[in-house]
């Protein structure tokens, strides 16, 4: 065979040797090109591991490399080799955290850009606003100097200081007057110790024993007679002053910031000029408000009176690929942050199309997250569409449908974490279901199901939770009652008014009577709903797809609590007393943390394009510790060591009776996390690599591990993000034992085997946005299933 001809033979697969990153076991794996393949197997199995710490990161090097940076980092080889590896570019469920909070779907898509240029070439001015300059596209956007708003600087809003937040509690010490004391660090500490030395206070004196005068020198300041220059000046103006870090700014704002529409611009972002230069009647921000779909349904409307007909034609059509990916519900003015993974990865989608790349490498993570059963079929059709165009699509996936469409299955495990990591299978979807040692392909070969309840909980007529005028964005003035001591189900397709209802309606009201446990410390009053049967419940539990953590150091250990016990064992070991080491040292936060990559473990450049480079920190080995901590072990592991081990492994290591590593509240959590199938994830996994679908669940068993009795409502938003069926199959048991424990469960979903095994599902719709907002069932599954209006009813099992 030639040369040319081998290579050409090659290059039909990408072909990976080796593979070892993270729990996969030295794997060999081949994945044709310009196909759909799947990656799945059971949440753990090493599925991110091999398609984005592996291929796209892989790819992602290979561009840096040929790209003309100047910064190549030497990092340990995790394959031994990668061939037939094409241009990659991938988009994970947590891209959504790093995204600029200033994107919007419109800017994202370019469309917003567009809509720019036709305003800038035809938009009708008010004469009143005509300065006589001519229109120009800057004008109309709210980045440039020429388009925004002089007040509030593009962003629609004007922020301020909660002073109310910061000093509402008279017994606060000085010290500790903002979150994680962050009035009391590096040069703001030695300048509160300068005017407390000054004034004659200590920093640990309560503010409620300060004079006046006191007072208003600490909020202030104290006109120049010490360097302190008073907390509201000081968060006002932290980023020019340098002494307020990024991350400690957003947790700053978030937590004592107070937002309000721009008066000027009337939250629109814009000047003066863009605010008053219409088409048919509409600014640009109008247009920019309107659902999608609406949007499209008014240009497609208007444009025969409006010229430049080849330009709205075009945004028309990017209009309609926004639609065919199930983005309808969504407007041009959404910020990206606030979309879930599921709508940013079909943004991304939307986007290539629109793009029309080809021979490129499409890696997804589990892109039918939030779509509606009926929605799958149509966002299959689109990647195969990408994949006709010569493209090659791989995509981490659990959906059944979205299996069977696929010309390849690569499954891993046959477990997670440790017990996990193999290649089980590579072939086609019709040899995959035969396949012994999976744990998916029984389930597609009928050969083990999903358990599926035959009998519900009785209803009763007198615990019922009464919602009125449900209003909020597309809801249309609701009445619903949602019975208590049951498991309900909140369905409907994108867009039809879930969140709005539970997320934006009913958790707000809650907070208006009862004390809430959730990620959002935002409280929206809603004057106009009202809300009944209140007194049923004794606690409610909101647990949701949010971050558990602020800072990179964050994970499941920090935020379950059960490192604070791990860092006190620690300390009382007979080394650390003797010299003399005290729980801090064994915190990365604190004086244990490396003073070179602040805990991080990695040091990261930037290596141009919006790309990084991340390398071990040399100073601590990669650990985030320094030497000192790591010096300290117990049963013969340190620090790191027990932070890298899995919820399962740790189960063992504290769990020994016998063993001075013992701990009875320690094991009752990590079994908790086990038992929702997150017996895999590492107790140090850092937060920015934990999915949604993963951080819910961490919250749901911290709940678990702490509360007990009855008369808790628990609601839940889409659980199931993530998991195989024999996870989800897990989750379906626990959430049946609460509502048997005399609890209720609310849960947001589209998965039929959640909601098949409800008592009762309130379905919204009957389409998104314009077209959504209405209850369009109630009642059973088996009513449902009868119900003609219901859409979900005909995929219920």
């Amino acid at each position: 065979m030639k040369y040319y001809e081998r290579q050409h033979t090659m290059n039909e697969f990408i072909e990976i040797k080796g593979a070892r990153v993270h729990n996969l076991k030295n794997i060999d794996l081949r994945i044709p090109r310009g196909k759909l393949t799947v990656i799945t197997g059971v949440s753990g199995s090493g599925k991110s591991s091999l398609a984005f710490d592996t291929l796209y990161e892989e790819g992602k090097c290979r561009y840096l490399m040929f790209s003309g940076t100047q910064f190549m980092v030497d990092a340990a080889p995790t394959f031994d080799q990668i061939t037939g590896l094409a241009p990659t570019v991938a988009v994970e469920q947590r891209i959504i955290r790093q995204s600029n909070p200033r994107s919007t779907v419109g800017t994202r898509s370019k469309i917003g850009n567009m809509l720019a240029v036709l305003f800038a070439t035809y938009g009708k001015r008010d004469p009143n606003y005509d300065d006589g300059l001519s229109l120009s596209i800057d004008m109309f956007l709210r980045n440039s100097p020429k388009g925004m708003c002089v007040k509030c600087l593009g962003n629609g809003n004007v922020y301020s200081i909660d002073e109310d937040k910061i000093f509402s509690d008279g017994r606060t010490q000085l010290k500790d007057l903002l979150v994680e004391r962050l009035l009391y660090r590096g040069g703001a500490r030695k300048r509160l110790d300068e005017f407390c030395s000054y004034h004659g206070l200590t920093v640990t004196q309560p503010i409620h024993t300060l004079s006046n005068e006191q007072l208003l020198a600490l909020k202030y300041g104290d006109h120049g007679k010490t360097s302190f220059q008073g907390v509201i000046p000081w968060l006002l103006n932290g980023f020019k002053y340098g002494e307020i870090s990024g991350r400690q700014n957003g947790i700053l704002s978030e937590a004592y910031g107070k937002k309000e529409p721009c008066n000027k611009c009337g939250g629109a972002g814009l000047g003066e000029q863009a605010m008053h230069t219409t088409i048919a009647g509409k600014t640009i921000t109008d247009l920019e408000n309107m659902y999608i779909k609406d949007l499209n349904d008014f240009l497609t409307k208007e444009k025969s009176e409006l010229f430049g007909m080849t330009l709205i034609n075009e945004i028309i059509l990017k209009l309609d690929c926004m639609i065919d990916v199930g983005l309808h519900h969504l407007s041009l003015s959404r910020p990206v942050p606030t979309l879930s993974g599921g709508e940013i990865q079909r943004l991304f989608l939307a986007s290539s199309i629109i793009a029309q790349m080809d021979s490129i490498i499409f890696i997804f993570d589990e892109p039918t997250i939030g779509l509606h059963e009926i929605e799958k079929a149509k966002l299959i059709q689109i990647i195969q569409n990408l994949v006709n165009r010569g493209n090659t699509v791989i995509a981490v996936e659990h959906d059944e449908n979205f299996m069977r469409a696929a010309d390849y299955i690569i499954d891993l495990g046959p477990d997670a974490g440790i017990y996990g990591g193999h290649r089980i299978f590579q072939g086609s979807f019709d040899d995959f279901t035969t396949c012994e040692l999976s744990r998916t392909a029984p389930y597609l070969a009928d050969q083990r199901k999903l358990q599926v309840k035959t009998t519900y909980s009785k209803i009763n007529q007198e615990k019922m939770l009464t919602i009125e005028n449900a209003c909020l964005h597309n809801l249309r003035h609701l009445t619903v009652q949602i019975p208590l001591g049951v498991m309900v189900g909140i369905a409907g397709v994108s867009g039809s008014g879930k969140s709005s209802f539970i997320s934006g309606t009913l958790v707000p009201k809650l907070k208006e009577f009862l004390t809430i446990t959730d990620e959002d410390e935002e409280t929206v009053f809603l004057s106009d709903v009202r809300v009944s049967g209140i007194e049923h419940i004794k606690k409610c539990f909101v647990i949701d797809q949010k971050p558990i953590g602020r800072s990179s150091t964050s994970c499941p250990a920090t935020y379950t609590g059960i490192f604070d016990r791990i860092r006190k064992m620690f300390a009382s070991t007979s080394d650390s007393i003797e010299r003399g080491y005290g729980v801090g040292l064994f915190s990365l936060n604190s004086e244990g943390g490396c003073r070179q990559c602040k805990g991080d473990r990695v040091i990261r450049y930037h290596v141009g394009f919006g790309n990084y480079i991340e390398q071990n920190c040399d100073a601590c080995g990669g650990t985030g510790f320094i030497e000192g901590a790591m010096e300290i072990t117990i049963e013969g592991k340190n620090i790191r060591q027990i932070l890298e081990m899995s919820v399962s492994e740790a189960i063992d290591f504290f769990g020994n009776e016998e063993s001075a590593a013992y701990d009875k509240n320690i094991c009752h959590i990590l079994l908790t996390l086990e038992r929702v199938g997150l017996g895999y994830i590492k107790l140090g996994q850092q937060t920015p690599t934990i999915s949604g679908g993963e951080s819910q669940r961490i919250k749901l068993a911290k709940e678990l591990g702490k509360q007990s009795g009855k008369d808790r409502l628990y609601i839940l938003d889409e659980p199931t993000t993530g998991l195989s069926f024999s996870d989800s199959e897990k989750l379906i048991k626990l959430m049946l034992e609460l509502t048997e424990n005399g609890n209720s469960v609310i849960v947001t979903e589209h998965d039929p085997a959640v909601l098949s095994n409800c008592d009762y599902i309130i379905e919204l719709g009957p389409g998104g946005g314009s077209d959504g907002g209405f209850i369009i069932a109630i009642g059973s599954p088996e009513q449902l299933k009868r119900n003609e209006k219901s859409i979900i009813g005909r995929y219920l099992r």
